[in-house]
């Protein structure tokens, strides 16, 4: 087995610590059911960073927008859900969105 150069080594390092930071601020979003059945959602960035201001969707099964609404100061969105099935939909800048079906928001 040939041993590994200091120039691959360097390449190697600096792969690793660039795949933490790409890691390092990935988006947070859960949706669960309050006692007075509205949806509140809970979103952020795994860096402890605030996603008060960014967009909320509501969306019907074919992705038409029923509500739109935006993180709180809190980095919480709550909603009165509407009937049949829909997703919630956190668009938290480029690359970070994520969605949750209602059928995966529970109590």
């Amino acid at each position: 087995m040939k041993p590994i150069g200091s120039a691959t080594r360097i390449t190697m390092a600096g792969a690793l610590v660039f795949c933490q930071v790409t890691f390092a601020h990935g988006p947070v979003f859960d949706c669960y059911i309050e006692g007075d059945n509205q949806v509140k959602c809970e979103a952020g960035f795994t860096d402890g960073s605030s996603a008060a201001g960014r967009k909320i969707h509501v969306q019907d099964p074919s992705n038409k927008v029923l509500l739109e609404g935006e993180v709180g100061k809190d980095n919480a969105y709550t909603f009165q859900p509407p009937a049949g099935n829909y997703s919630v939909v956190f668009l938290g800048g480029a690359g970070h969105e994520l969605t949750i079906q209602s059928s995966d928001i529970s109590r």
